[in-house]
């Protein structure tokens, strides 16, 4: 009761302010509400009539035959342009209008370096697991299978054309392998090892008129094999390349008792050696390119997620990628698309001058996420219509309880954002601005009229978490700066304004966008669910630290 006494009250206020002689009036013409503008010096122009005092964001302004033109500075980001004028009759009058200064980039262009990504020790560490996993005795044999005989000859003995003699390897088996990838400037140096290598060979032939067949037997403690690897970019996608392989077989021993005794068995070995060793140098080449391509292309190039309940497509593209003593750093430029319900429009989404990232080289995989990348999707989403709605309690969509301050608990609530919502630097800290969000709400009986509409400009800080493969920014406690802009209730706006400027529901409008998660790009075969995130030094990028399992 003594809510609505009050409300009572000021308005009574108001409308006897407003029988005054002298009550004055005031408009801010330039800029308008929901302007796009640059982030310089620009102009605030209105009239003013029947005042005494004028002031634009703060600042003493003249007028001249009731018009006035104030310079004003636009800072990055949201801005509210506030003028304040004192009437004649001691009435405060005000306009707020939000507007969003900046440059802007084209939304049908890609953004360049939105993420860039390191894979350090810890990273290519578990790269190297996942080779231990995909290289066995298995993918060697069947290599070997169409290469039988892998040795055959004739030659004489005593001087006679008598011997004969075949082989076949019938298996190559070692104990789990390790891979290391050590980087050096340009390229990832891998070692490969294959411990207690152990090859079963069959050979067969003939030998002065007498047939025979023997299991010959060659080993080695293990087997290792070196090569460079190579990784660029070629038309958004990744290009490995390897080269320099070669295997040393440590501790090589060979059993040949069995084969008769004037046989060449040396040269067999050395045939069934070399033969070997080529195998294991085809199988690397083979492997490490498309192992490094499947597990750092896992940044999906094209891929859809669920934003805000509608299916948006996000293209990534490999745009750098350089080795250096730390690991491997990767960039990314970044398309997306929101399907449209909307119709709204603009210059583009917010851009920043992009600085460097200062990328962690110790965390097993780190990166870092620009903020042209958050406002590109941001722009989007806004483009295509996800942050209006309505809300209705007859539908169920809106809580009765929210409208209850209004003395009332059913009608509805629509929200529509003039400018899309934009993600700055403030003080070290990333920014969620949403500039313009028009607030309309109609509630049959409210002691403050049927039909309400304010303007809401909202500054909450950001706090950026890594959930489940997701950047999620979650809101802070927000500041607002409110505008009444229409009002059934016989008050003046600036009157509704004082009393509703702290009774609007915007935690409860705010809480129903809900926040706002980016899935992060993902490696194949490493987890990226948990994470820290903290601001760059570059002031345009987030940097996120992951460690891998």
């Amino acid at each position: 009761m003594l809510f609505f006494a009050f409300i009572l009250a000021a308005c009574q206020k108001e409308e006897e302010a407003e029988a005054t002689p002298g009550a004055g009036s005031l408009s801010l013409d330039t800029p308008e509400q929901g302007d796009f503008l640059e982030a310089d010096t620009s102009h605030a122009r209105g009239t003013a009539e029947h005042v005494t005092a004028l002031t634009i964001n703060g600042a003493a302004t003249k007028i001249n035959d009731g018009h006035f033109d104030a310079k004003i500075e636009l800072q990055r980001g949201v801005n509210v342009v506030e003028a304040v004028a004192e009437t004649e009759g001691a009435t405060t009058l005000y306009v707020r209008n939000g507007v969003l200064a900046g440059n802007y980039r084209s939304a049908s262009d890609e953004v360049e370096d939105a993420v860039v990504l390191r894979v350090n020790e810890g990273g290519l560490r578990a790269i190297g697991d996942l080779a231990e996993e995909m290289l066995s005795s298995d993918l060697v044999n069947d290599s070997l299978a169409g290469m039988n005989p892998v040795y055959s000859d004739s030659y004489g003995v005593w001087g006679w054309d008598a011997v004969t003699i075949a082989a076949n390897v019938d298996g190559v088996y070692f104990d789990t392998p390790s891979f290391e990838f050590e980087p050096r400037d340009g390229v990832l140096e891998l070692t490969a090892t294959l411990p207690n290598l152990y090859v079963d060979i069959y050979a067969w032939g003939e030998a002065i008129g007498f047939d025979f067949e023997s299991d010959v037997a060659l080993w080695a403690s293990s087997a290792v094999l070196t090569a460079d690897v190579e990784i660029d970019t070629r038309g958004g996608k990744l290009d490995v390349n390897i080269s320099n392989t070669a295997v040393t077989l440590n501790d090589f021993g060979y059993d040949t008792s069995l084969l008769p005794g004037d046989v060449e068995s040396y040269l067999l070995v050395e045939t069934i050696r070399d033969t070997i060793t080529e195998t294991l140098v085809e199988q690397i080449d083979a492997m490490v390119p498309a192992l490094l391509d499947d597990t750092l292309a896992g940044l999906d190039p094209s891929y859809t997620t669920d934003l805000m309940g509608l299916d948006v497509q996000i293209e990534f593209a490999f745009a750098k990628a350089e080795i250096d003593r730390d690991g491997l750093q990767l960039a990314l430029d970044l398309d997306v698309a929101v399907p449209p319900t909307g119709t709204k429009s603009g210059p583009g989404f917010l851009g920043a001058d992009m600085g460097t990232p200062d990328v962690d080289t110790e965390a097993d995989v780190a990166g870092a996420i620009s903020d042209d990348l958050l406002n590109r999707v941001l722009y989007e989403a806004w483009a295509g219509g996800l942050l209006d709605m309505t809300l209705s309690t007859a539908d169920g969509s809106l809580e009765p309880l929210v409208l209850v301050p209004f003395g009332v608990t059913e009608g509805s609530i629509e929200v529509e954002a003039l400018l899309p919502p934009v993600v700055v630097e403030n003080d070290g800290q990333l920014e969620a601005q949403i500039g313009e969000l028009l607030v309309t709400i109609d509630a049959k009986g409210s002691k403050l009229g049927d039909h309400l509409k304010a303007s809401v400009n909202v500054f909450v800080g950001l706090e950026v978490e890594i959930e489940d493969g997701e950047l999620v920014l979650s809101l802070g406690e927000p500041r607002l700066s409110f505008m009444v802009r229409e009002t059934s209730h016989d008050v003046s706006n600036e009157t509704m304004t004082n009393v509703l400027e702290e009774a609007l529901p915007i935690d409860s409008i705010l809480a129903l966008l809900g926040d706002f998660a980016f899935p992060l790009p993902e490696l194949y075969g490493i987890r990226l669910d948990k994470g820290t995130a903290s601001r760059d030094e570059s002031g345009v990028y987030t940097g996120i630290e992951i460690g891998v399992k």
